[in-house]
């Protein structure tokens, strides 16, 4: 079946902004006497999960609400708004060259509204994608299939004639539960578990070389 659709996740796909999420978070957590270990790292990566701020706050010795570690965060600044953001190399030929085939592009991330179209216009992208789910916008993040569902509704899409390119576990699962083909972006350079994944792509230069059997469905997913 040919694609119509193709939805991006946006951190680690379409810009690589992981590490210094991270970076910025611990920033603000170390105010309360808190350090981030490498599995507390790998278990934010595509999510925005409350619980898991909320088991980091127990940490402190001292008692530390949301609010508290919100305003810190404010304090410290973010990826978003701070930092030099730039696309991955590739990535912006990829969504025009897709969007000049006649098919639609949306882009469905946990990040909020704020900081992902601060993002997007800083690096004159927001014109790329015919619909924009963030993490504020569903009652659910990801792993749960919520984001890419509402993205899918509002494109009039079938899922089966969608690919998702994502980069984490939690993103590639949200998307196959969701009825999509999954392209795992392996780019920013993280390890991730991507086994749930249809497709392996390494770099979008290459995927431009795949791009025309995937679209079509001539390319067999990996086993």
């Amino acid at each position: 079946m040919e694609t119509e659709f193709v939805l991006f996740d946006f951190d680690g796909v379409i810009a690589n902004t992981e590490e210094s999420n991270a970076a910025y978070l611990e920033k603000a957590l170390s105010a309360f006497g808190i350090q981030l270990t490498d599995k507390d790292r790998n278990a934010l990566i595509g999510t925005n999960d409350k619980t898991r701020i909320r088991s980091l706050l127990s940490r402190s010795s001292v008692r530390v609400t949301e609010e508290d570690l919100a305003n810190k965060r404010r304090q410290v600044g973010n990826t978003y708004e701070n930092s030099c953001i730039r696309p991955f190399p590739g990535v912006v030929s990829l969504i025009q060259d897709i969007r000049g085939r006649g098919i639609k592009t949306g882009l469905v991330t946990s990040t909020s509204t704020r900081l992902i179209m601060i993002a997007l216009n800083r690096m004159k992208m927001t014109a790329l994608f015919d619909v924009i789910v963030c993490g504020d916008m569903c009652a659910n993040g990801k792993p749960d299939p919520e984001c890419y569902k509402t993205a899918m509704h509002y494109l009039g899409a079938d899922p089966r004639k969608c690919i998702v390119f994502e980069d984490s576990a939690v993103g590639i699962h949200a998307a196959k539960q969701a009825g999509a083909r999954v392209a795992a972006y392996r780019g920013s350079g993280i390890p991730q578990d991507v086994r749930e994944a249809d497709f392996v792509v390494d770099s979008y230069e290459a995927c431009r070389d795949m791009l025309d059997g995937i679209i079509q469905g001539r390319m067999k997913p990996c086993t």
